[in-house]
C-alpha cells in the first residue's frame, strides 16, 4: 500500500488526491484492467488518500504511482509526498489509521467507519478480492477494539465536534448555517442543535433517497444558501462537491457577511479568499484538526501496537489455512 497524508503533504496537495465516488470508480476500473492487480481498496478522507493493492505472487508494484496515472497525475511531481508499506507493517498501519492513530486528531472518532465504507464501496465495485476482504475486516474490528481499550481522554475527537467548538469560541454566533447533508454535516448541525444553536441545514432537490435532518435544525434548498449565509453568524461547508459551494465573488457581495467560515471538506468547499473580507475568520480542516501529540499518547500508541499483535497473527492464520487449501486443491 501506499498512502499520502497530512506529515507528508499540505491541504493543497492532499486536494489533489482527494476521490468523489465516481473518481473512485474509475480508478477502480482502470486498476482492474492490470492482470497483475488481484484487489484494490481506496482509502479517501480529508487527511489521507492511501491505496491498497493485493498482487500475483512475485509481481512488485508500486501503488502510489499506480494511484497517479489512474487520475493523469504527473508521478514526479509528487513522488516525495508518500510512503509505501508492505506486508506486516501495511497491516499493522491499517489497523492503526482505523483507530484514528494516525489521524491529525488523536483518536479521531469517524474514521473507523470511512475505513469500513471504504471496503464495502470496494466490494460493491467488485474490485477487492478475499485477501483485502479479510484484511479491512481485521482492521475495522482492531480499530473498534482498540477504542474500547484505549482511553484517548478527548471529548473533540472529530472532526465535528472540533467545528462546534470553535463556533462555542464565538460568543457572539447565534445562527449557522451547515452546508451539506451528508454524515458529517448531519453531525454538525446535530451537535449545534444540542449546543442550543440556531441552524440551518442545505439540502439538495435532485438528491436520491431520504434526507435525513437532525431534529430541531432547519432545511434551505441548497440553491438558496446565499440568502441564508447573509443572515447567519457562522458557516460550515462539508460536502463531497469537486467546487466551492461558498464562492469569494458572491460573499463580498452580500450586505452582511457572516464573521465565521469553518471549511471541513477535501476538497475545499468555501474560497479560501473569504478571508480577505474585514472581519472574517477562515478555518480550514487543518486549522480545525491541529494538535501535538504528548507522551501519554505515545505510550498509548505503544498498547496500541500491542492489541494490534493480535489481530496480525489473526490474518496470518488465516491466510496460511488458505494457502494450505489452495495446495490440496492443486494435489
Amino acid at each position: 500500500m501506499s498512502y499520502i497524508d497530512y506529515n507528508m503533504a499540505g491541504l493543497s496537495e492532499r486536494e489533489i488526491f482527494s476521490c468523489t465516488k465516481t473518481q473512485t470508480t474509475e480508478i477502480y476500473g482502470r486498476l482492474k484492467e492490470k492482470p497483475e492487480i488481484l484487489g484494490c481498496v481506496l482509502i479517501a478522507t480529508c487527511n489521507r488518500t492511501e491505496l491498497y493493492l493485493s498482487l500475483k505472487e512475485g509481481t512488485k508494484v508500486n501503488p502510489f504511482k499506480q494511484l497517479c496515472e489512474a487520475i493523469d497525475i504527473n508521478y514526479t511531481d509528487y513522488a516525495f509526498m508518500n510512503k509505501t508499506l508492505v506486508g506486516k507493517d501495511a497491516m499493522i498501519h491499517l489497523c492503526k489509521v482505523a483507530a484514528g492513530a494516525e489521524s491529525q486528531i488523536w483518536g479521531d472518532g469517524q474514521i473507523v467507519t470511512q475505513v469500513d465504507a471504504a471496503i464495502k464501496g470496494a466490494q460493491k465495485a467488485k474490485s477487492s478480492d478475499a485477501v483485502l476482504n479479510v484484511l479491512f475486516r481485521i482492521g475495522v474490528t482492531a480499530g473498534k477494539k482498540i477504542k474500547t481499550l484505549v482511553d484517548f481522554k478527548v471529548n473533540d475527537n472529530s472532526t465535528a465536534s472540533r467545528a462546534v467548538s470553535v463556533i462555542k469560541d464565538h460568543p457572539n454566533i447565534k445562527h449557522v448555517l451547515v452546508i451539506g447533508n451528508g454524515m458529517i454535516g448531519r453531525l454538525v448541525a446535530g451537535l449545534l442543535v444540542r449546543n442550543g444553536m440556531q441552524t440551518t441545514m442545505t439540502l439538495r432537490q435532485y438528491r436520491h433517497g431520504e434526507n435525513i435532518v437532525p431534529k430541531g435544525a432547519d432545511t434551505v434548498n441548497y440553491g438558496d444558501r446565499y440568502a441564508v449565509i447573509e443572515k447567519s453568524d457562522a458557516v460550515i461547508s462539508a460536502t463531497l462537491s469537486p467546487h466551492y459551494t461558498v464562492s469569494y465573488e458572491q460573499v463580498k457581495e452580500l450586505s452582511r457577511v457572516p464573521g465565521v467560515f469553518i471549511d471541513l471538506a477535501v476538497p475545499r468547499d468555501i474560497d479560501p479568499e473569504v478571508e480577505k473580507i474585514d472581519r472574517v475568520t477562515y478555518y480550514d480542516i487543518d486549522h480545525i484538526s491541529q494538535g501535538e501529540r504528548d507522551a501519554r499518547q505515545e505510550k498509548q500508541m505503544k498498547e496500541i501496537e500491542r492489541i494490534i499483535e493480535k489481530y496480525i497473527t489473526d490474518f496470518y492464520k488465516w491466510y496460511d489455512y488458505r494457502e494450505k487449501l489452495k495446495l490440496k486443491e492443486e494435489a
